[in-house]
This record gives structure tokens, sequence and C-alpha cells, in this order.
């Protein structure tokens, strides 16, 4: 944004060289429309509204007769800084830092008094002075969209100790950033994202509210409103989620609409249009879908813990009883405060979108339940999963596969085959096109109360060759990888005990011969498998249940049989798996169903998994797909 300033003008006033337009017509700037009559709404200093005075004077009585008030109100919490929730700058500029602590200062009522003083009153002079130096010529990012509303905030509470000149140069600067900000692009980056929101929304509407009696700053709420709801709208899922090409922007966004959530609440208004404000509230329950159990975002464990005023504000203005609940039971009464109503219930917990390509298997609220958050967006899967507590994977899932030692590659992306969550599973399918028409099929199934993780890839080569398949998911940062000495399982380790992994096509002993093996090499938990056929079954079981997980454990590899014939692994697979006094048998069709038995059970289904039962050999069934 170029400027230039116009010596016969009056001193130090901001001129543009390219005003904005509205409807053809050049939006002149504050500073040159405060001498005309309208400029003042009726809510101005009586003295100001016949519009007479000069903008140095104006300035000087409308901060003279102003009364002081909060920019944010108390829906924030007394003790917010909400410019720092969930910052999309990670790092702001100096200019932009030092406004940012001026902001923090400014809304303490013991500090505020001092602004007018010498000391003081020229560090903020200096401060506003450096910003809009540097803002100048920034390009439209967060680092200027931070940085505007701390300006924009400074003006609100202490406007009054800038100088007339100095104070409408600001005026002039923002409300032309807020005229000229992009138009909604719901293809941008996420950092775009945000700091459209914040330059072509947040910025307006703080605008609208801590310069209320001024016309021009007013006439901004509605654009303001408009830029808000349509993002709301468009961004999400119509249940408050967005595409996992922008979960990185899920927090920050939240933040930007609640902060103007928070500055409408306290002037009874609302900041976004009916269908808008629907999808705020169910991005409050999504964020807290969303969480791990730490606090940080599932999917993104760089970030950082929600802040207790963030999470607070965002359940007092878009938060159901039920959601407060949830929000107690993952993080603690602690954090949420007393204040907040609650029900006796939470939300049910899972969640799945293929839209925003998103799935989340959760067995309950507590920090202590499981957790497997999934993004299959584009030609790649993430994965991270949690069980009492602790990160066990998180990371990218890697597949290499082979076809007589030939590479196939990925020629398309994932698409879900199947979601299916009741009280006892939560269970995803993707499948993916490779080189070819070779396909992956994916199962990840979380059982919610037995405790186990199942992660199968089912590599189908069409004709019978040597296939080979790996796949690789990262372990949690602290988790180590300790093989048993005889036999192919291994312990998840955290300083105790955190999960025991079973590679069900394998056998279990290693003295067995045959190809393929699981290892912990690098941090990393990679299954390898090679075998010659028409399709390769990769399944692991992974033991939630940390106590259970040090018992004795053992699996095996089931014969299945149609019509009195035993049939091979390019037909059928079947495992059957102890871990303790528990046991489980799982089944998946690898071609055509037919009618099968596997230990005594009798299927005509494409996959069967149940509890079993020794040695009355009766099964109780977890999840069953007919096909």
């Amino acid at each position: 944004m170029s400027t230039t300033f116009d010596p016969n003008a009056e001193p130090g006033l901001l001129h543009l060289e390219s005003p904005a337009e509205s409807n053809g017509k050049l939006d002149a700037l504050p500073s040159q429309l405060v001498t005309r009559a309208g400029f003042w709404r009726s809510t101005a200093p009586a003295v100001l509204k016949k519009g007479k005075q000069p903008a140095h004077e104006a300035w000087l009585i409308y901060w003279g007769e102003r009364q002081p008030r909060a920019t944010y109100g108390p829906a924030s919490g007394a003790a917010s800084e909400p410019l720092r929730w969930a910052p999309l700058v990670a790092t702001p500029a100096p200019s932009t830092q030092k406004l940012l602590d001026l902001v923090a200062a400014a809304g303490k009522e013991s500090e505020a008094a001092k602004f007018a003083k010498s000391k003081r009153n020229k560090e903020l002079q200096a401060a506003v002075n450096d910003w809009l130096a540097a803002a100048k010529r920034a390009p439209a990012d967060g680092q200027l969209a931070l940085g505007a509303l701390a300006a924009a905030h400074l003006l609100g509470t202490v406007g009054g100790a800038l100088s007339a000149d100095l104070g409408w140069k600001l005026v002039d600067f923002l409300t032309e950033l807020a005229r000229r900000a992009q138009a909604w692009n719901p293809d941008a980056s996420d950092d775009a994202l945000v700091a459209q929101q914040q330059l072509a929304g947040e910025l307006p509407l703080t605008l609208s509210y801590v310069l209320d009696e001024m016309k021009p700053l007013h006439a901004l709420r509605a654009p303001a409103r408009e830029t808000l709801s349509e993002a709301l709208v468009e961004l999400h899922n119509g249940e408050g989620l967005p595409r996992g090409a922008n979960r990185a922007a899920l927090r920050p966004l939240l933040a930007c609409w609640t902060r103007c959530a928070a500055i409408a609440a306290d002037d009874k208004q609302r900041p976004f249009n009916s269908k808008a404000l629907r999808q705020y509230r169910h991005l409050v329950r999504q964020a807290l879908r969303w969480t791990s159990p730490a606090g940080a975002e599932l999917l993104r464990p760089e970030s950082d813990a929600w802040q207790p005023e963030f999470l607070q504000a965002a359940l007092r203005l878009g938060g159901k009883k039920k959601d407060v609940t949830a929000a107690r039971t993952l993080l603690g009464k602690q954090l949420i405060g007393k204040d907040l109503d609650h029900a006796d219930k939470t939300p049910h917990a899972p969640y799945h979108c293929d839209w925003a390509r998103l799935a989340l298997l959760r067995s309950g609220w507590s920090a202590a339940d499981a957790v497997v958050a999934v993004d299959y967006t584009g030609d790649r899967v993430e994965l991270e999963a949690w069980a009492e507590g602790r990160r066990l994977l998180s990371g990218l899932w890697k597949t290499e596969s082979r076809i007589d030692g030939v590479p196939v590659a990925a020629t398309d992306e994932w698409e879900e085959t199947c979601w299916f969550s009741d009280r006892d599973v939560d269970y995803l399918e993707l499948t993916q096109i490779l080189d070819d028409g070779v396909r992956i099929d994916r199962q990840i199934m979380l059982a919610r109360r037995d405790q186990f993780l199942y992660l199968c890839d089912h590599f189908y080569g069409g004709q019978e060759a040597t296939l080979e398949h790996a796949w690789q998911l990262p372990l949690g940062p602290a988790v180590l990888f300790c093989g048993e000495g005889e036999t192919r399982d291994a312990l998840l380790v955290d300083g105790k005990p955190l999960a025991r992994v079973m590679p069900l096509a394998l056998p279990e002993w290693r003295i067995d011969p045959r190809v393929g093996e699981l290892t912990g090499d690098g941090n990393t938990l990679t299954l390898s498998q090679k075998v010659v056929g028409r399709s390769v079954a990769c399944p692991i079981f992974i033991d939630l249940n940390a106590e259970r997980s040090t018992n004795a454990s053992t699996w095996r590899q089931l014969t299945v049989a149609e019509a009195l014939e035993i049939k091979s692994t390019d037909v059928a697979v079947s495992y059957r798996v102890q871990a303790g006094a528990d046991q489980w048998v799982f089944y998946r069709s690898q071609g055509p169903r037919g009618n099968r038995t596997f230990m005594g059970q009798n299927t005509s289904s494409e996959c069967y998994i149940a509890r079993f039962a020794a040695p009355s050999g009766e099964v109780e069934e977890l999840m069953e797909i007919e096909g």
C-alpha cells in the first residue's frame, strides 16, 4: 500500500494515492470528512455534531468527552489478552510486539491513566509512528493483520493520549486497510485465510465498535459482518468442521471469530448472521473434539495447548452445556472455571466427514480415553493415536509396495469406503488406487470398550506375483519400541509400558522362517511383508490397555474353509488374538464373498470382528460388514 502526504493538507494527516471506491465513488478518509456535517452519529458529543471544528480540534473534543470502555467486554475474560489467542504469527515483528505490549498495559485500569503522562505517552507515540512506518509497505499478511488489530485496540483504550495528527493518521490508515482488504478466497493458504478474516472482518468490526460515534467507521460494521459470516459458512461442512487441508487454521480462525463475538456481545449485537452463528457454535464443539488429551490440536502436535481465557470465552459465547461438560472432562475443571453451566452428559465424541477428509475415532471425552485422529486429504494419510493420556503414534502413514520387485505408485487420492460408529467400535476404511489398477484397502478400527486399535493394509496385486508391502507410522516423541527376544511382538514404552503391538499375519515365533518383520528403527513403527499370491494382508493389533499389555499374549493365523475346502490367504484371512484373559477373532474376505468357516464360526460377510470366549467358543460381535 503506497502513501503520500499532501503538504497543503493539515499537518501529519495520511492521504492515500488511490482511495478505495464504493459504488463507483471515491471513499474519503475520516480525517477528510470530520469537518463535514453528518460525520458524527447521535451518540457523539453534541458540540461535534455541527461538524465545524478542524480535525485536530475535533479529536481533542471527542476524546475529552468520550467515556472509557473496554474494547472486548467481559465475555473475553477479565485478565485475558485476546490478541494472543492461538496466534497466527509465532514471532511478531518488533514494532508489532511493542503495540501488543502496550495493548496489554492499557487494558489494566491502573496503567491506562499513565498513557497521558510524559514517559508512557512518548513510548505510545513512538510505537504507533514506528508501526505505521513499517506497515505502509507491508504485505497483507498475518503480521500486518496482528499489528493493525493491536493498533485498533490501542485507539479504543488510550486513543486520547495520541496527538491529534498521529491519531487521525492511524484512523485513516486502519480505515483504508479495512476497506482494501482482499475478498474471501476459500482456496487460499491457511495463513492467508486467517489474515483475510482479520483484515476484512475483524479489523473493520473492531473499528466500528471502538470508534462507534464516527459514521464512516460505524458503516464498516455491516460489510465486516457479511465477510465474517461468509467465511464461517463457506469454510465449514455445515457442522463446524473445515477441510483437512485447512485444519491448521481451525484455532486461529476460532480465536478471530471469538474476539468478534466478544466485541459484539458487549454491545448486545450479533457479529454474524444466523446461519453463520450456527456454524460458530458447531465450530466450538469441533475445536473441543479435535483436542488432544494434552490440550494441543490433534494432528498438530507442535501447536500450543488451549489458553484458559480463550477456551472459556469460546464456551461462553458459542458453547452449549454439553460442550462445557466435555471440556471439563477432557481438560479439567480448573481450566474451565466454575461460572459456566454444564450438563450431565457429553456430546457424541467420534466424528467423520468425507467432505473434510477427516475422521476422529474416540472412545470418550476423558483424557485417559483412546483417541485416533485421521486426515486422508489427497494421496496421503496422517494419523495420531493416544491412549491413557500418552501419544503413541503421530505422523504420516507411509507405504511402499512392489510387484515382482517393481515399485508401484499411487495414482489416485484416498477415498473413504466405510465409516461406522457405535458403542463398541469406531471404524474407518479407505481405498487408494495404484499403478495398473492395483489397490490398497486400509482398515482403522478403535475398539472403544475393549481398548485396542486394529490397523491393516490389504494390498491387492491382481495377478499372482511376488508382492511386497511395507507401511510405517512414526512413534510418539518419547515412545520406545521394545521388541521381544523370541517373538515378533513388542511393547511401546514411555517410562512404563503403554501398549503391546502384534503383527497378526506374521508367525509369532522368530524361528519361523516365513518372510516379514515388525521393527521400530528410527522411532518409526514399520511392518513389512512379502508373499507370492494375488493379495497380502498386513495387520497390526495394538493393545491400548497399559496394564493388560504386560500380561501374556499370543496370536495365530486361522484356517479358513469353504465347502470343506481350505482357502488360501488370497481368498480370505482370519486371526485370533489373546491379551491376558481377553480374546478376539478377525476375518476378512480378500475377494468375492462366500459362505466360509473359521475356528468354528460361519460367515458370508466381507469383514467380521468379534470377542471370543474360551473354552465355550461363544462369540460376541463387535463389527460386521456384509459387503
